[in-house]
């Protein structure tokens, strides 16, 4: 038998209640769960327990993990002491049983995250599927850097592809696919970076190398600021056209051919920046068209062949720099 009193119902097995209001139960009356009806009220929804039919713990918390960043940091402040345990607790909005368990994994989440294999924002560290490839890979990866040699994403994925057959490992177990290279990547902290200058052709434990450094840095705690110099050239493609531009979404973006035509400029100032000396440029006809009717130049003009710096073209330059500084009566560092 069903009996209700607003929104409220009472479901009975066999015999009707008795009391007031022949036989209708007055007053709050929780709504207890049948497998046939739905509950249905104001702010209710179907299928849901009211909070006042358990006391507010009938909704199930939600997960919500947290990054390795911020273990760390909740341990940190632990260790520190400033703070109870369950006032952080409440700051990183985690309970007090989550925060014992990244204390009680705490050497084993600080390794990881000081370790740079493991990006802050992640929150789950997942091994390698084929660990022992992975092993390979990464040392034949640490051996082609030290030989200087470039390496791209194409060469890891083959490569690894490769020692899946090579170790006997069924190569489907893992695709080497572009998502495994990204995971790789940043389980082992590989970047993509440029190839900057030739600085390792140089032995930097070389004796020579070690007696210059020596004798530079005592060269240079005698020299003020505004007397050290530094020089260095850089190319000019005046006729390179930008390579990036505005085009409609849906259309595919094409250029031209780049225009390799260069000029050579040799810059030079000294620490503070106060004093420029004017630009050395290089370029490759000796007397050209644009300058005819020009009788001075803010620069100073040299040619060759190519528009690149010779030693020749450098000797002058600091030649026609010591000058300058001779009749000033000022020394300096270059």
């Amino acid at each position: 038998m069903s009996q209700s009193n607003t929104n409220t119902t009472i479901i009975n097995a066999e015999q009707p209640r008795e009391g007031p209001g022949n036989g209708r139960i007055s007053g709050s009356v929780c709504a207890f769960p049948n497998a046939e009806q739905s509950k249905e009220g104001p702010g209710s929804q179907p299928g849901r327990i009211f909070g006042s039919a358990v006391g507010g713990k009938g909704v199930k918390r939600r997960h919500n993990s947290k990054s390795y960043q911020e273990k760390y940091s909740a341990i940190i402040e632990v260790e520190r002491g400033v703070k109870t345990k369950k006032k952080i607790a409440e700051e990183y909005g985690v309970p007090a049983n989550t925060l014992s368990t990244w204390l009680k994994q705490s050497e084993d989440i600080k390794a990881k995250f000081l370790s740079g294999n493991i990006e802050p924002a992640r929150k789950k560290a997942r091994g390698p599927k084929l660990p022992e490839v992975e092993t390979a890979l990464l040392t034949w990866f640490k051996c082609k850097r030290e030989q200087n040699l470039p390496v791209d994403g194409e060469m890891i994925r083959q490569k690894g592809h490769e020692f899946a057959l090579d170790l006997g490992v069924d190569p489907a177990e893992c695709a080497f696919s572009n998502g495994w290279l990204e995971r790789f990547k940043v389980r082992h902290n590989i970047v993509c970076k440029k190839v900057s200058g030739e600085a390792n052709s140089v032995d930097q434990n070389h004796s020579d190398v070690t007696q210059w450094h020596d004798r530079m840095k005592s060269i240079l705690a005698d020299t003020a600021p505004e007397d050290i110099f530094n020089a260095d050239e850089t190319a000019i493609f005046f006729r390179a056209l930008p390579d990036r531009t505005l085009e409609f979404k849906q259309t595919k973006c094409h250029g031209t051919i780049l225009n390799k035509e260069r000029l050579t400029a040799l810059v030079c100032a000294n620490m503070t920046g106060t004093e420029k000396m004017p630009l050395l440029v290089l370029g490759r006809s000796k007397n050209p068209r644009c300058f005819k009717h020009v009788k001075s130049l803010p620069v100073t003009y040299r040619a060759n062949k190519k528009a690149w710096m010779t030693g020749a073209l450098f000797t002058e330059w600091v030649k026609t720099v010591d000058d300058l500084y001779t009749r000033k009566k000022r020394k300096i560092v270059l």
